[in-house]
């Protein structure tokens, strides 16, 4: 096997986000943009505890759906750089709604016992 050669998960990865473009209207893709993000899927996904490829599907549906960041992403190091940001709101897309609805429930907790 040649040193170029590109896993299927790598491949994945890349027509995963591919398809999100895709489908949000994005239809040309510079000549060298699929190889830029193969390179970037094979150091995503090497190493011993790096995520896996469905955690980073999971992580690019969360770029997207993501009101600020969803056009900013267009590449797959764009997604590298916000992975931070979504371990960071509990994995999901709601990650940020549950933490203020978690503040919230404190808050109202802590009216309640000081009302009395």
């Amino acid at each position: 096997m040649s040193k170029n050669k590109y896993t299927d998960e790598e491949k994945a990865l890349v027509e995963y986000l591919k398809s999100k473009l895709i489908s949000r209207g994005i239809v040309k893709f510079p000549r060298d943009w699929h190889l830029k993000q193969l390179s970037s899927a094979r150091y995503m996904l090497a190493g011993d505890n790096a995520p896996n490829l469905d955690e980073w599907k999971a992580c690019i549906d969360w770029c997207l759906a993501d009101k600020f960041w969803c056009d900013k992403v267009d590449h797959l190091a764009a997604v590298e750089r916000l992975r931070t940001k979504y371990s960071l709101q509990g994995n999901k897309a709601g990650g940020l709604i549950k933490s203020i609805n978690d503040e919230k429930k404190k808050s109202e907790m802590l009216d309640k016992l000081y009302m009395r």
